[in-house]
């Protein structure tokens, strides 16, 4: 019988018990077992892996990427994350590339002992770095002046942790026994003890940081601990502030964060969930009969887009998907057929498609084991995951999909909601709008992430700021950050042919705006392809106003209307109420991988200035 550790008085001595009677093993398959050899015949994951193996064989011998004081430091002085951070991860993709690479290798493979060799060299420099953590996430009043914390615990100091676990699950008496005790020792002195006695501020966070650290030093625990009762007290305590995480996530499943922090966090929770089941066989469980769980599951494949898009309000790519391993896992442990379905596409994409961008993806091997372990041997094209509208009440989303008489396929997302979500931006009223995987009203997402982008200067990045939204700046003032400055769903439908969004905006923007009323209202007509938005204003006095809508295409005014050439289509967009085009303005600012990028910025006015005004825009095909 399997019982969830969230429902009912579970303390760390019942913990114990169950414990007890489950001996410590690895949880996940050692090299050489069935798993590996079956995998390594499976076509689909050769398919895949064809790009590692590759990388593997091309840096067998290279030394990795150093990661000096200097470099460590640099982001004190610059604020710059990735000149670090670029290093740092592509050292854990080579450590993965080596390592997946020997997973999958026949006893015959003339490469396997400069595999085994490479393997071993590389998980030793990676464990020999003085602290795991990144320097945008320790204390820089330590007195180390380089800043390395070595007790620091983060997100990444956890995830490195779990790595050492699997690697020596994975290994085992491949890796020489004294860099497996120096490991193990690391573990239980730094990540296990330092978990219980240090009160690290994730542990009340109600975001991603809270499931992705648990789940790297319980996970870790679940692996290489075997003592039951210091595992029972990291449980028993992991489970009381888990309880945060969860609380993140509104009765409706929706995640603040988006899409991409859900694929992390709640990703990294069944994760967790999946390697308690496994050292307990099952007993124990993070998801048993837990509606809430099943709810937070359905928000990911809910926000993807045709043409491998998302739905990415707040700090999130508007490209990728929830990943393929974590898809068939939700799918098999909840009974959600849908999610086996999306998984096969996914996986159907990196096998047939473009093929697996190594540079791209989180290449590590917590992604790489798990790909593997859940790909298919067939991939079946004859069923497609069809993602349904639908309408989050407590994150106030809103997500409608529709093909039109011509057959062009029309995605619209609108949001309300208040401005001090997780990862926020300041855009409650914001739309996006994709047609035939087109990104025609586009939503920045995540730029470079920066000292300044998490400080507050925040709201000074376009990114942030309701000036890189499709949203007004009212008398000179745009939104405000803030839990008051909130929005309200006054009205929403959804059904076969339509889609309405009305949202009361007014209390987003300061007083100096002098906005006594801004309603926004969206009506999407699926089977004609068009969308109308109009936006009615009452102020204290006469009021100046700038609409606008955001877009990566070029453009072109013509009259009443402008036109967003976006790839093999031409999208309409026209004036309506008395309204004009003014011009377009470019937007400048840093991607999130450091790279510049543009927006094209529409600007819309009023024909002239009162205390009543109107402001809309039909957008259609030509």
């Amino acid at each position: 019988m399997s019982h969830n550790l969230f429902q009912g008085e579970w303390t760390a001595a019942k913990i114990e018990e169950v414990l007890a009677r489950h001996p410590r093993k690895p949880l996940l398959p050692p090299v050489g077992s069935k798993e590996w050899l079956k995998a390594a015949k499976n076509p689909v994951v050769a398919s895949i892996i064809k790009p590692v193996r590759a990388k593997a064989e091309k840096e067998i011998d290279e030394p990795l990427p150093e990661l000096t004081d200097e470099l460590y430091a640099s982001f004190r002085k610059t604020g710059i994350r990735l000149t670090f951070e670029r290093p740092y991860f592509e050292r854990r993709r080579r450590l993965a590339c080596v390592a997946v690479s020997l997973l999958l290798c026949s006893e015959d493979d003339p490469m396997q002992q400069r595999l085994i060799d490479s393997t071993v060299a590389k998980l030793e420099s990676i464990f020999e770095e003085v602290s795991w953590a990144l320097p945008a996430h320790v204390n820089w009043h330590n007195d180390d002046a380089s800043g390395k914390d070595p007790l620091q615990i983060d997100l990444f100091a956890a995830e490195t942790a779990n790595l050492m676990a699997e690697m020596l699950d994975l290994f085992g008496e491949i890796i020489p026994a004294g860099l497996q005790s120096h490991i193990r020792e690391r573990l239980q002195h730094v990540i296990f003890e330092g978990y219980l006695k240090r009160p690290f501020h994730w542990k009340e966070a109600t975001h991603n940081w809270n499931a992705v650290c648990h789940q790297g030093v319980i996970g870790a625990a679940l692996s290489q601990v075997g003592d039951p009762h210091l595992l029972a007290e990291m449980l028993a305590d992991g489970v009381k502030y888990l309880r945060n995480f969860l609380s993140g996530f509104g009765p409706d499943g929706g995640c603040s964060e988006g899409p991409g922090y859900w694929s992390y966090g709640f990703g990294w929770f069944t994760v967790l969930n999946e390697q308690l089941e496994k050292r307990t066989d099952g007993e124990l469980s993070l998801f048993e009969g837990d509606g809430h769980i099943q709810a937070i599951s359905r928000y990911g494949p809910s926000m993807a887009l045709s043409g491998g898009n998302l739905v990415n309000f707040s700090d999130n790519s508007a490209t990728g998907g929830p990943r393929p391993a974590i898809l068939s896992y939700l799918g098999t442990r909840l009974n959600e057929p849908d999610y086996l379905l999306m998984a096969r596409e996914t996986y159907q994409g990196l096998a047939t498609g473009k093929g697996f961008d190594i540079e791209a993806e989180r290449s590590d091997l917590f992604n790489f084991v798990r790909m593997i372990l859940h790909c298919p041997e067939k991939l079946d094209a004859s069923k497609k995951y069809a993602p349904q509208d639908c309408f989050l009440p407590d994150l106030a989303v809103l997500v409608a999909r529709g093909v039109d008489q011509d057959g062009h396929i029309w995605e619209f997302a609108a949001k309300a909601g208040h401005n001090e979500e997780h990862h926020n931006h300041n855009d409650c009223g914001n739309f996006i709008l994709n047609i035939d995987g087109m990104r025609v009203v586009t939503e920045i997402g995540a730029p470079e992430y920066t000292k300044d982008f998490f400080s507050p200067k925040r709201y000074e990045s376009l990114a942030a700021r309701s000036l890189g939204h499709s949203l007004p700046v009212i008398n000179g003032c745009e939104q405000k950050a803030g839990r008051n400055f909130a929005s309200e769903v006054m009205e929403h439908s959804l059904d076969a042919n339509d889609a309405r969004f009305v949202v009361d905006v007014t209390a987003c923007y300061p007083a100096e705006a002098g906005c006594a009323k801004f309603v926004r209202s969206f009506q999407f007509d699926k089977n004609a392809g068009r969308l109308v938005v109009e936006d009615e204003f009452e102020f204290t006095g006469n009021g100046m106003l700038e609409g606008a809508l955001i877009t990566i295409h070029p453009v072109s005014i013509r009259g009443d209307h402008a036109v967003i050439k976006a790839g093999n289509i031409e999208v309409i967009v026209k004036a309506l109420q008395d309204a004009r085009f003014d011009r377009v303005d470019t937007h400048a600012y840093q991607d999130h991988d450091g790279h510049e990028a543009y927006i094209q910025r529409i600007v819309l006015v009023p024909a002239k200035p009162a205390k009543k005004m109107r402001l809309g825009m039909e957008i259609k095909l030509r």
